[in-house]
């Protein structure tokens, strides 16, 4: 899990599990410089989200902090950053701004090339086009990859218990053993070892595990890719 490195006491949670919050904790725009044993370095910035930003949104912002899906327009010069995790309209919480993160795509976008701002919805990554590319950023992992951990299961459980779940992401499909059909990452416990079982981000339902024992769990990017960005802007005027 992300750790800040800096002199930041106290801050709302970043990673994957953290709630959207009503109440504002930090001075909006606020950056944290952050590690992970898995992921690397990262910067995460504090927002208020004037928009249904989901996990692995693009999301544009402006000088009052406030983030919005990114729209599918050219030319528009606007900074971005990725949303680590739900964030309902009003309420607030962090983008990221700079390292490995995990966008959400609308197609299998290849391993390292270049991303733009989707044509077919806001706030999401595909190919790089004329007008709508994503600079300082590059795909790295494309929607076919995988990491896979061993997991014990209890069937009837929507719990699944790792000795460690790195590589493993909130809305990351999951397959093996006794893993239903359309079963995603809905929860990650906060102690890295604990993944619950859903078919929404957030709701442990309609997918209970069917068998008990000792599992291979294989988490694929379905709908997700994975790339290094750096303080990422949708591209300007092209003349």
């Amino acid at each position: 899990m992300f750790a800040a490195i800096e002199g930041f006491a106290g801050t709302q949670p970043f990673n994957d599990w953290f709630v959207d919050d009503t109440t504002q904790r930090h001075v909006l725009g606020t950056v944290v410089k952050a590690v992970d044993p898995y992921w690397g370095f990262g910067e995460f910035m504090y927002i208020k989200s004037n928009d249904a930003l989901l996990k692995g949104s693009i999301v544009m912002y402006d000088e009052a902090y406030l983030g919005v899906l990114c729209p599918s327009t050219a030319g528009q010069g606007f900074p971005v950053g990725v949303a680590m995790a739900p964030i309902a309209s009003g309420k607030f919480g962090w983008i990221q701004l700079s390292g490995r993160c995990v966008y959400a795509t609308v197609s299998t976008v290849a391993a390292d090339v270049a991303i733009g701002v989707s044509g077919t919805g806001a706030g999401l990554v595909g190919a790089a086009t004329t007008g709508k590319q994503l600079v300082n950023a590059r795909n790295r992992i494309a929607a076919t990859g995988t990491v896979t951990v061993t997991a014990q299961t209890q069937a009837g459980s929507a719990i699944l218990n790792t000795a460690d779940y790195k590589g493993f992401f909130l809305g990351m499909a999951l397959s093996g053993t006794g893993i239903v059909a359309s079963s995603i990452v809905a929860t990650l416990d906060p102690d890295g070892r604990r993944i619950g079982v859903g078919t929404t981000i957030g709701t442990l339902t309609a997918a209970q595990v069917t068998a008990t024992g000792s599992i291979t769990l294989t988490g694929t990017y379905t709908g997700y890719g994975s790339g290094m960005i750096s303080r990422p802007f949708v591209q300007g005027q092209i003349t």
